[in-house]
């Protein structure tokens, strides 16, 4: 095989992306086998921690809870993902009783999403074994090392989060 046509080479940059790929997918495998267990996807979990704002979820943009509740459009913003990806989990999460929907206290045009008991004992339900295989994992990986990398990790998603969206098309 000529290697002349190979378009590809060893990168770190393309390393650490699969890398951080497939290790979202193991955290997802992972996770929906916990989740389960409170009746939940990994999805629908991750939005309940959001709307209970657990303080270990990455934030893009701090609204400093201008409002009681939490918008849908928030949790869409700070997972980077539309709106649109997460209203069927919203919806489902509301007609489980994890979640409440409440007029917003300004904008009577928007409504805020607030856990329910149902929601909050879901996630206690879960939060022993998450934290106990969160522990495990990290437990070979030194607390400064630790420390690296999460401040690493939010450079990056600070980064990408100001990444456009949209495909930019050439006008003819």
């Amino acid at each position: 095989m000529n290697n002349s046509h190979n378009i590809f080479e060893k990168n770190i940059h393309d390393e650490i992306i699969f890398l951080l790929s497939d290790i979202g997918n193991f955290f997802n495998k992972k996770g929906d086998l916990i989740a389960k267990k409170a009746g939940l996807t990994t999805l629908q979990w991750i939005i309940l921690l959001n709307i209970a704002r657990d303080p270990n979820l990455p934030v893009v943009k701090d609204n400093d809870m201008v409002h009681p509740g939490v918008l849908a459009s928030e949790i869409a913003e700070n997972r980077g993902v539309s709106r649109a990806n997460i209203s069927p989990i919203i919806s489902t999460l509301i007609k489980n009783k994890y979640i409440t929907q409440k007029d917003h206290s300004t904008d009577r045009r928007r409504k805020t999403l607030h856990i329910s008991q149902k929601g909050m004992n879901a996630l206690k339900s879960i939060q022993e074994e998450r934290r106990f295989l969160n522990d495990r994992l990290f437990d070979s990986i030194s607390k400064n090392n630790q420390s690296i990398l999460v401040q690493s990790l939010q450079h990056l998603l600070n980064t990408v989060s100001g990444f456009p969206h949209e495909e930019k098309t050439d006008s003819v």
